[in-house]
């Protein structure tokens, strides 16, 4: 088997035959006898040192060096430590881009394949998922209003929730960057705090700087994101809408790329409040607001259908003209 199979062969583990980006990428972060390493898993050491012929000690420094390079993953078995390979171009993606040495080069890879194939494989997955992977969560509301926000749906709850937190830079930002927005606000809990604490991808933070965290994304015009379901929760990423490997796309073309629920919220109003300033329109990723008359006056008014209930414009709004409604049943969040 030739090199450039190898690089092939990772492709295709990973669904994305036929890439011409993908293989390259994987030529930059490993050589081949780590290709052939990560096309032997799963396994643990002992198993993949006997099947290619290499001793147990230098197995286990070259899967070490493939766990920090967030190309494999690991689980603790009766039998040992299991090794597996990342399962899709989305955690390779993620878990990728944080390797800590990762040279200028491979995010810069990254960004031209954010570019010219990315684009397709999120329209032909948003086909396939009965629903969005991640889904919106709404910013911190006002107390008499969180009654109606649920445990899953409340990022102070989920935080509190957890047993350690963690924060690395979103890795959106770090290949892209041209919104100059704040890079180390991806949060990690749970599981995931633990897997990025020990890989070295970044650091463990307390609750309360996680909620600093939070709090400083929300004064920043970024919207929280989590995973789509309503237990066992990975992260809450802080995202821009022109780095967003998901928003931007999104905002092109939602019909297209159905990658990112909204929330059970919608923002609404409160015309008798609002003195037409327009700070809400700036606020909006989606242009889910606009300037309307009413009575003489120019007020907010909000389309339902474009509206991801994030609420980032209630956070500003000098009146305090804008409240979020539920506009979504429970069941709406899948339960898996």
């Amino acid at each position: 088997m030739n090199q450039d199979d190898l690089y092939e062969q990772l492709s295709e583990r990973i669904m994305t035959k036929g890439s011409k980006i993908i293989p390259e990428l994987f030529r930059i972060a490993v050589d081949e006898e780590e290709a052939r390493i990560m096309l032997a898993i799963p396994g643990t050491a002992d198993h993949l040192a006997e099947l290619l012929g290499i001793s147990v000690d230098e197995m286990e420094k070259k899967l070490a060096g493939l766990f920090r390079k967030g190309l494999i993953f690991k689980k603790e078995t009766p039998e040992g430590t299991l090794y597996r390979m990342c399962r899709d171009i989305v955690q390779f993606h993620d878990a990728s881009i944080l390797w800590p040495e990762a040279p200028q080069e491979y995010l810069d890879l990254w960004k031209r394949h954010t570019k010219e194939e990315w684009p397709d494989f999120a329209a032909m997955v948003s086909q396939m998922l009965p629903k969005p992977f991640s889904r919106v969560i709404p910013v911190q509301q006002p107390v008499e209003a969180r009654n109606q926000v649920l445990a899953y749906e409340d990022v102070e709850e989920i935080i509190n929730g957890s047993d350690r937190v963690a924060v690395a830079n979103c890795t959106c930002r770090l290949v892209d960057g041209k919104c100059g927005k704040p890079l180390e606000v991806c949060l990690q809990v749970g599981k995931a705090a633990v897997y990025t604490i020990e890989r070295g991808s970044g650091r463990e933070v307390s609750k309360e700087e996680a909620m600093d965290i939070i709090r400083k994304s929300e004064e920043a015009g970024l919207v929280h994101v989590t995973m789509n379901r309503t237990d066992d929760y990975h992260y809450i990423c802080n995202c821009c809408d022109d780095c967003c490997v998901a928003f931007g796309l999104m905002i092109k073309d939602r019909g297209r790329f159905n990658i990112c629920d909204p929330s059970r919220f919608v923002a609404v109003v409160i015309e008798e409040k609002c003195n037409g300033c327009g700070t809400c329109l700036d606020r909006c990723f989606f242009d889910a607001l606009e300037l309307v008359e009413k009575d003489g006056e120019e007020v907010s008014n909000v389309d339902r259908e474009l509206c991801m209930g994030c609420g980032l414009c209630q956070v500003t709004c000098p009146e305090e003209a804008i409240s979020m409604h539920e506009a979504r049943s429970p069941d709406f969040i899948p339960s898996y």
